[in-house]
Protein backbone atom coordinates (compact mmCIF):
# COMPACT_ATOMS: atom_id res chain seq x y z
CA UNK A 1 0.00 0.00 0.00
CA UNK A 2 1.43 3.18 -1.08
CA UNK A 3 1.71 5.79 1.91
CA UNK A 4 1.33 9.39 1.02
CA UNK A 5 2.07 12.71 3.47
CA UNK A 6 0.01 14.58 1.85
CA UNK A 7 -3.23 15.64 1.73
CA UNK A 8 -5.59 14.63 -1.23
CA UNK A 9 -7.33 18.31 -1.86
CA UNK A 10 -8.87 17.66 -5.81
CA UNK A 11 -11.57 15.89 -6.39
CA UNK A 12 -12.46 13.82 -9.78
CA UNK A 13 -15.81 12.07 -10.39
CA UNK A 14 -14.94 9.45 -13.18
CA UNK A 15 -17.26 6.85 -14.44
CA UNK A 16 -16.62 3.24 -14.96
CA UNK A 17 -18.37 0.68 -16.90
CA UNK A 18 -19.82 -2.28 -14.49
CA UNK A 19 -17.24 -4.63 -15.58
CA UNK A 20 -14.37 -2.15 -14.92
CA UNK A 21 -15.36 -1.08 -11.56
CA UNK A 22 -16.23 -4.55 -10.40
CA UNK A 23 -12.33 -5.27 -11.42
CA UNK A 24 -10.97 -2.43 -9.76
CA UNK A 25 -12.77 -3.51 -6.48
CA UNK A 26 -11.29 -6.62 -6.84
CA UNK A 27 -7.88 -5.13 -7.06
CA UNK A 28 -8.25 -3.10 -4.49
CA UNK A 29 -9.60 -5.59 -2.20
CA UNK A 30 -6.42 -7.77 -3.30
CA UNK A 31 -4.18 -5.30 -2.14
CA UNK A 32 -6.04 -3.95 0.52
CA UNK A 33 -6.33 -0.13 -0.77
CA UNK A 34 -9.06 2.02 -2.51
CA UNK A 35 -10.06 2.17 -6.11
CA UNK A 36 -9.44 5.98 -5.62
CA UNK A 37 -5.75 4.66 -5.09
CA UNK A 38 -5.53 2.19 -7.76
CA UNK A 39 -6.22 5.35 -9.61
CA UNK A 40 -4.00 7.38 -8.38
CA UNK A 41 -1.08 5.10 -9.14
CA UNK A 42 -2.19 4.39 -12.58
CA UNK A 43 -1.87 8.20 -13.14
CA UNK A 44 1.13 8.96 -11.69
CA UNK A 45 2.73 5.67 -13.74
CA UNK A 46 1.04 6.72 -17.31
CA UNK A 47 1.44 10.30 -17.19
CA UNK A 48 3.78 11.88 -14.21
CA UNK A 49 6.49 9.25 -14.25
CA UNK A 50 7.54 9.63 -18.36
CA UNK A 51 7.17 13.80 -18.30
CA UNK A 52 8.90 13.80 -15.34
CA UNK A 53 11.53 11.92 -17.09
CA UNK A 54 11.49 13.66 -20.51
CA UNK A 55 12.48 17.02 -18.05
CA UNK A 56 15.29 14.97 -16.45
CA UNK A 57 16.83 13.61 -19.95
CA UNK A 58 16.45 17.53 -21.42
CA UNK A 59 18.02 18.82 -18.13
CA UNK A 60 20.55 16.17 -18.52
CA UNK A 61 21.37 17.01 -22.25
CA UNK A 62 21.21 20.96 -20.86
CA UNK A 63 24.02 20.50 -18.01
CA UNK A 64 26.43 18.43 -20.61
CA UNK A 65 26.20 21.43 -23.28
CA UNK A 66 27.12 23.50 -20.47
CA UNK A 67 29.67 21.27 -19.53
CA UNK A 68 30.92 21.27 -23.34
CA UNK A 69 30.91 25.19 -23.52
CA UNK A 70 32.85 25.29 -20.68
CA UNK A 71 35.49 23.01 -21.94
CA UNK A 72 35.90 24.60 -25.14
CA UNK A 73 35.58 28.21 -23.88
CA UNK A 74 33.80 31.20 -25.57
CA UNK A 75 34.59 32.20 -29.14
CA UNK A 76 36.39 35.40 -28.50
CA UNK A 77 36.83 37.18 -31.63
CA UNK A 78 34.38 36.12 -33.49
CA UNK A 79 32.57 38.38 -35.85
CA UNK A 80 28.68 37.37 -35.15
CA UNK A 81 27.30 40.16 -37.56
CA UNK A 82 29.47 38.97 -40.42
CA UNK A 83 28.61 35.47 -39.88
CA UNK A 84 25.12 36.07 -39.67
CA UNK A 85 24.92 38.59 -42.98
CA UNK A 86 27.19 35.57 -44.49
CA UNK A 87 24.34 33.46 -43.88
CA UNK A 88 21.36 35.56 -45.17
CA UNK A 89 23.20 35.14 -48.58
CA UNK A 90 22.27 31.57 -48.80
Amino acid sequence: MLMCMCMLNKRAHILFEEDEYTLLNLLAAEKGSSVGELVRIAVKHVYVEPREKQFSDRQKGFDRLKQWQKKIGTFKGLDYKALVEYGRKY
